[in-house]
C-alpha cells in the first residue's frame, strides 16, 4: 500500500514537470510543492532511508533524503543536497527533469 502511494506521487512528480515542459505560463510552484510536501510525510512515518524519485536526461539520479530533508542530486563528482524550495525553483528553471 505505502509502496503504490510513493509510485504514485513519484508519477504525479513526473506529470507536473512534463505539463510545466509544455505549458511554462501556469503556475505550477504551488502544484509541485503539494506533491512533494504529501510525498515527505508518506515517508517520514515509514521509512528513513534515502528514496529514488526518478533519474534525468543526463542519467543523473534524484533522491529525497529524509533523515536531513533535502533533495539529493547525484552527480558523478559530488551530490547536490537541496531544501524543497531550492529543488522546486531549480525545476522550474529546467534543471533536473526526469527523462
Amino acid at each position: 500500500m505505502v509502496n503504490l502511494m510513493i509510485d504514485n506521487l513519484q508519477n504525479d512528480l513526473k506529470r507536473v514537470i512534463n505539463l510545466y515542459k509544455e505549458k511554462p505560463y501556469l503556475p505550477f510552484w504551488g502544484e509541485i510543492f503539494y506533491i512533494l510536501e504529501t510525498f515527505k510525510k508518506e515517508l517520514n512515518q515509514n521509512t528513513q532511508s534515502d528514496l529514488f524519485l526518478y533519474k534525468t536526461k543526463s542519467s543523473v539520479s534524484v533522491f529525497y533524503r529524509p533523515i536531513d530533508d533535502r533533495f539529493c542530486i547525484a552527480l558523478p563528482e559530488f551530490n547536490l543536497l537541496l531544501t524543497q524550495e531550492e529543488f522546486i525553483d531549480n525545476l522550474l528553471q529546467g534543471r533536473f527533469w526526469p527523462n
